[in-house]
């Protein structure tokens, strides 16, 4: 997994994004050379070679980007282009080691607060170990996808809320832009088990950072922060955002996955993801995907079924990932587990290995796109 910002970048994501900025290059050329003289495509298309650029650079600086630029240095035959491609390397190595050592003075500039150390963060949810759930952001996403590049195709009519007042969150002013909240009989089946139902608040978009530094906290000082994956805030920036009036837990919509649900230990509503997950999915999240350690139990329990999984991969491993510290789940290699939502399903049992195996990442989420509650 990426380290969060300023830190250094993890392979598939950066791989991932930087196909995609490909493909909007590739876009931009074909549209701009059927109108050559029309000045927005032509600053479209500079816009996406700068971007594609910017994520060149920071994919070289991956493990799997300096391999790669290390391979095609050794099979080059032209001098001018091994030139290039040892400079591109350089650059690469000393970008990450920049990366490395930002994270470092950042955490180490960062005074405990009260209420955030090691033995108070987490989550209070039954079933899932809390030295685990503190980490591993109660949410999946091991490598995620892209998010939708129009906010505007998450909103659908009928589903949000009505405007709400305004929420104190860090001892910052926030205005949501809706509220949602689970019917009378789905509050009643969650605090007639012991489970908080509260309703959760939409953030803007301009409130992403806010979100993304919730998420940010949960990844401090803590062993298991390499399965945790935060996003860009430019990328929240394009989700729905839900959060408890407190912001110490929050789940986010990115289309129709569910992705980065979060529970403080300190949020003023205990044991509340499991409301949370019922009311991302009645605003339609309908897919997943986690590494198999404690999280698919707790996503089995709102609905989810695993459908594929995808095999380890040492390649593909997180950066920072420690083998000893996940050594309970399948000797530090768990697989990835891809679950798709079934409404009948609620409440159910997950079984360990559950899912076909797939070739890859595409494959995992092609299943869980595709699969339709019997």
């Amino acid at each position: 997994m990426c380290k969060p910002k300023p830190g250094p970048r993890c392979t598939p994501h950066m791989r991932q994004r930087l196909d995609q900025v490909a493909a909007r290059v590739a876009t931009a050329r074909a549209r701009l050379a059927e109108y050559p003289a029309h000045a927005r495509l032509q600053r479209r298309l500079a816009a996406a070679e700068a971007d594609f650029a910017e994520t060149l650079a920071l994919f070289d600086s991956t493990p799997g980007g300096q391999d790669e630029l290390r391979e095609a240095i050794t099979v080059a035959t032209d001098p001018t282009d091994r030139d290039a491609l040892t400079a591109r390397l350089r650059d690469a190595e000393r970008l990450r080691a920049e990366q490395t050592d930002a994270l470092r003075r950042a955490r180490a500039g960062q005074t405990d607060e009260e209420g955030t150390d090691d033995a108070q963060r987490g989550t209070d949810d039954a079933g899932a170990p809390r030295e685990v759930l503190e980490a591993v952001r109660v949410e999946p996403g091991t490598a995620g996808g892209p998010a939708q590049e129009d906010r505007g195709l998450l909103e659908r009519s009928g589903d949000r809320g009505g405007r709400s007042a305004r929420l104190l969150i860090d001892g910052q002013q926030i205005t949501p832009v809706a509220e949602h909240t689970l019917s009378d009989a789905e509050r009643e089946r969650f605090t007639s088990a012991g489970m908080s139902a509260p309703t959760l608040y939409e953030l803007a978009a301009a409130d992403s950072g806010v979100y993304r530094a919730r998420m940010l906290e949960l990844t401090e000082k803590n062993p298991y922060a390499a399965s945790v994956y935060v996003y860009d805030e430019d990328e929240y920036r394009k989700m729905r955002l839900l959060v408890t009036d407190d912001g110490k837990a929050g789940v986010a919509l990115k289309d129709d996955e569910i992705v980065s649900a979060f529970a403080h230990k300190d949020c003023a509503h205990p044991k509340a993801v499991q409301s949370m997950l019922s009311q991302a999915t009645a605003l339609g999240g309908r897919r997943l995907d986690c590494f198999d350690t404690v999280l698919p139990k707790l996503y089995a329990q709102a609905g989810f079924v695993p459908v594929a999984r995808l095999k380890w991969n040492d390649d593909y491993a997180p950066d920072g990932w420690d083998y000893d510290t996940f050594r309970t789940f399948n000797d530090g290699r768990p697989d990835v587990v891809f679950m798709a939502y079934d409404p009948d399903r609620v409440g159910g049992m997950y079984t360990r290995g559950g899912g076909e195996y797939v070739d890859d990442y595409d494959d995992g989420i092609a299943r869980t796109q595709q699969y339709r509650p019997q």
